[in-house]
């Protein structure tokens, strides 16, 4: 019963500390602006209505910073003279793994869906940059049984780590 109550602590503070973003009319990366881009860091939030631990956000901010230090090590370089370093955001607006137990009583179709814009910030708080990013898997019998959240993530992450090359 502890774990319960600690869990719900949890979430309704991670839901506290989510807020809304406002990203104007910024679009995505330009060529320019990917080949002189520099990053100070990663982080993530959610919108109100979507519920992720923060376990779960310290994971995949986690693995994208691995991801594009592992292919892009150039970006997280401090470079004399070049622009000044901007903050990738994530603000998840959907992290689903679907409904388990109709996936289990009727092996059907179990969806899987994580959906988040990626803001680029800047030193004075401006989003110039915001691209989106959606992967979505579904599939039923063995497949839809066996496939969890944690490998959707790992799609996710790629195609995050991507938006930089």
């Amino acid at each position: 019963m502890r774990w319960c109550a600690a869990g719900a602590v949890v979430s309704v503070l991670v839901l506290a500390a989510c807020a809304e973003v406002d990203v104007g009319s910024a679009g995505p990366l330009t060529s320019e602006q990917k080949k002189s881009l520099h990053l100070a860091s990663v982080s993530a939030e959610t919108t109100r209505d979507v519920i992720m631990d923060s376990q779960a956000l310290d994971r995949i901010v986690k693995r994208i910073t691995a991801a594009i230090m592992a292919d892009a090590p150039q970006v997280f370089a401090s470079t004399p003279g070049a622009p000044p370093a901007l903050i990738m955001k994530l603000v998840f607006t959907d992290y689903d793994n679907g409904d388990r137990a109709s996936r289990r009583e009727r092996r059907n179709i179990g969806t899987t869906r994580i959906e988040a814009n990626v803001l680029f910030i800047d030193e004075n708080g401006r989003t110039v940059a915001r691209e989106q990013v959606a992967t979505r898997f579904g599939s039923g019998g063995d497949v839809g049984l066996t496939t969890s959240i944690l490998n959707v993530e790992a799609d996710f992450e790629m195609a995050v780590a991507r938006l930089v090359r």
